[in-house]
């Protein structure tokens, strides 16, 4: 599916298009999954794939969902009082953008020029001409993943230097830049041995 996926968007199999690709997935979501790889010109890189058909799936569950929410609207006190159907309409428009992975390497593009002075925060690279709407590639980063606290303490990193700063950039990003990292779970940050 993944070699599918990367052969209809790019007019290319994996290997005409990276140094080496792995195929087996570094880690799996509902609508993608992540691959390594290595571009022509040696740098790592991340290559997040999305699930064929999702689109479909997800339009499909939207549908549903608007009409459990017309129905509980209609018929129910508690679907009026919370306004289901807006709730579900917001809920598509948000699923509908995660579906756009160009649109999630501009959000990467901005974080990085929003925070490009900031000394503690590093945000990948994107590499636009190896992504598209279903593709997504960036530089890979490595480091211990922020919520591995034996590793930290291991390595000496403050764990109170580490949350000190993730408070204070997302702080930052929400009220001087007005754009912010909704998804800053374990898997999407890392601390790199330097802190």
């Amino acid at each position: 599916d993944v070699y599918r996926v990367i052969c209809d968007d790019f007019g290319q199999p994996p290997e005409a298009l990276f140094a080496s690709f792995e195929p087996q997935p570094l880690a799996s979501a509902s609508i993608g999954q992540v691959h390594a790889a290595t571009l022509k010109t040696g740098q790592k890189v991340i290559v997040k794939v999305q699930r064929p058909h999702v689109a479909d799936l997800i339009e499909t569950d939207l549908e549903i969902l608007s009409g459990m929410a017309e129905w509980a609207h209609a018929h129910s006190a508690l679907g009026r009082e919370y306004d289901l159907i807006a709730l579900v309409e917001e809920f598509g428009y948000t699923i509908q953008n995660e579906l756009d992975y160009q649109r999630e390497g501009h959000n990467a593009d901005r974080l990085r020029h929003n925070l490009a002075g900031e000394p503690s925060i590093y945000i990948p690279r994107i590499y636009w001409h190896l992504t598209t709407k279903r593709v997504l590639t960036m530089e890979r980063c490595w480091g211990i993943k922020i919520s591995d606290l034996d590793a930290l303490d291991r390595t000496g990193i403050s764990r109170h230097a580490v949350a000190e700063n993730s408070v204070r950039l997302l702080l930052r990003e929400i009220f001087e830049d007005g754009f912010f990292h909704a998804d800053p779970h374990p898997g999407n940050c890392f601390v790199r041995p330097d802190g």
